[in-house]
């Protein structure tokens, strides 16, 4: 009997998918290969000029990514859920390029990172494309004047208020929630004298959607930080998500039923001229930039929060409350009111503590990480 359950066991160890890195220094560009033992789907996104994820379809048992980490490759994060794998590069340079492939015998996913791009590069004499790095280069200076810092100003909106209650289970409302962790993180912010913070709400009051957004545009706020509870009809769901903007509007079936319980309101273009045209122009950029670097923030939310949570995915959704032009923003689900273990975390000032610090690091990581 002990003889089958050892050979059980060593046939099951046989067939646990993993996943081995191999990478080498070329003259033109740097390659990482991952290879796995079997055939795999897989998908790319370039979250920012720096950060490239690759997210393989398998769960696979854990990765040794100390090799990884080299002068090319600032960092990498290996996060693995039920069903898939995902590697996050970080690199030290702006991705000009980079081609992917596969192999076979054995499988192998190939990247190539190149170190210079190998596509034309857009003229410096475009006037979009002085506009967008002029308008990306005053959002990410950290000083103003080249002698005095230029504090970072952060929104937090905490979700609900008066007679918007929110989310209301196991003995605890959503809109008191949601108010006791802004504060938190608030508190926390202005100890460091490289932020000024702002609320949308300070007490137990209504807000309305586009009246949030409005309060971050003329604070001109570099980051939008919207908190709420999750809830759900089965009681089964638990955790922690980050929603970013997505104005094909959500991606899973549950980020749509989330969309539909906070996204009430219709956000209009902010209107900068009486050409329509530029309105267009200017709404576009804005919004795009309100995208992908509330992305890039996304990112960082989950390095840190999945030290004290049990962080389920960040998914993208049209809600109006982050409809912030210009201003990278999301939306964070702390955990669900409707499960009674992560309610009883709700209830608990340690626990709160310990997420409104890991908000805070990301926070940290986002302007200042080099």
């Amino acid at each position: 009997m002990l003889k089958k359950i050892l050979l059980f066991l060593l046939l099951t160890v046989n067939v646990v998918f993993a996943i081995t890195i191999k990478h080498a220094d070329h003259s033109t560009f740097y390659r990482v290969v991952l290879q796995t033992n079997k055939p795999v789907k897989f998908k790319t996104e370039i979250i920012s000029g720096k950060i490239l994820s690759i997210k393989i379809k398998e769960k696979s048992k854990r990765v040794n990514k100390k090799l990884i980490k080299n002068r090319y490759i600032k960092s990498l994060d290996v996060l693995y859920s039920k069903n898939y794998t995902e590697f996050i590069f970080e690199t030290t340079h702006k991705i000009k390029d980079f081609k992917i492939h596969t192999l076979k015998h054995p499988y192998r996913i190939v990247i190539d990172f190149y170190k210079k791009s190998q596509k034309t590069t857009t003229s410096y004499e475009d006037p979009i494309y002085k506009l967008i790095v002029q308008y990306e280069r005053k959002r990410r200076y950290v000083y103003s004047d080249g002698k005095h810092f230029r504090k970072k100003i952060i929104v937090i909106d905490p979700g609900h208020g008066g007679r918007d209650p929110g989310a209301i289970a196991n003995g605890l409302i959503e809109k008191n929630v949601n108010l006791k962790i802004a504060k938190r993180l608030k508190r926390i912010l202005e100890k460091d004298p490289r932020f000024k913070v702002c609320l949308t709400r300070y007490t137990d009051r209504y807000v309305g959607l586009y009246e949030r957004t409005v309060i971050a545009v003329r604070k001109k706020a570099d980051l939008f930080i919207s908190i709420h509870c999750n809830s759900s009809p089965s009681h089964s769901e638990s955790g922690t998500y980050v929603y970013t903007l997505n104005l094909r509007g959500a991606k899973s079936k549950l980020a749509r039923l989330v969309e539909q319980r906070e996204n009430k309101a219709v956000i209009r273009y902010v209107r900068v001229s009486a050409n329509p045209l530029v309105n267009r122009i200017v709404a576009d950029l804005a919004i795009s930039t309100t995208m992908t670097e509330g992305r890039t923030f996304a990112y960082y939310l989950r390095r840190h929060l999945r030290k004290v949570t049990v962080f389920r995915d960040i998914d993208s959704a049209n809600f109006a409350v982050l409809k912030t032009p210009g201003i990278p923003s999301v939306l964070i689900e702390t955990l669900y009111l409707t499960d009674k273990h992560d309610a009883q975390l709700l209830r608990n000032d340690e626990f709160l503590d310990s997420f409104a610090y890991s908000i805070y690091d990301a926070i940290v990581d986002y302007f200042f990480r080099e």
